[in-house]
């Protein structure tokens, strides 16, 4: 065996070492969640992003930037990886704002406007009746 094959053998092993070490510690890869919309609380500076994720996902941390007229949120979520469900599972997540969201628009971070899904309503709480 020439010292050429040898080396080559030697990191193809390596690397399959490796995928198999990072698949079983589930080294968490980062992302961020689609924002579907937002929701109005009963708190001016408090509104509920809701985002979609995956079921390998958590929700790991929020970024809120604010100006005049905008407020501008992206929600970091982290994933274990692994083999799940296509499936698109919809979480509500608190976001604090330092001034009452009064009239300003959210964005999400590409800079799509967020569609306004009304008032958050605390589920299983019941309504009022008209």
């Amino acid at each position: 065996m020439t010292r050429t094959r040898v080396i080559g053998a030697a990191a193809v092993a390596g690397l399959a070492v490796l995928t198999v070490w990072l698949f079983v510690t589930g080294v968490s890869a980062a992302g961020s969640a689609q924002i579907v919309g937002y929701q109005r609380t009963g708190d001016a500076r408090k509104i509920v992003i809701v985002v979609g994720v995956s079921l390998a996902d958590e929700l790991a941390e929020r970024e809120v930037r604010e100006d005049a007229r905008s407020v501008t949120v992206k929600v970091h979520t982290r994933s274990s990886g692994g083999t799940v469900p296509a499936v698109l599972v919809y979480l509500p997540v608190t976001v604090s704002l330092h001034d009452p969201l009064g009239t300003r628009d959210v964005f999400d971070s590409a800079g799509k406007q967020v569609r306004d899904l009304g008032t958050y309503e605390l589920p299983g709480r019941p309504t009022a009746p008209p």
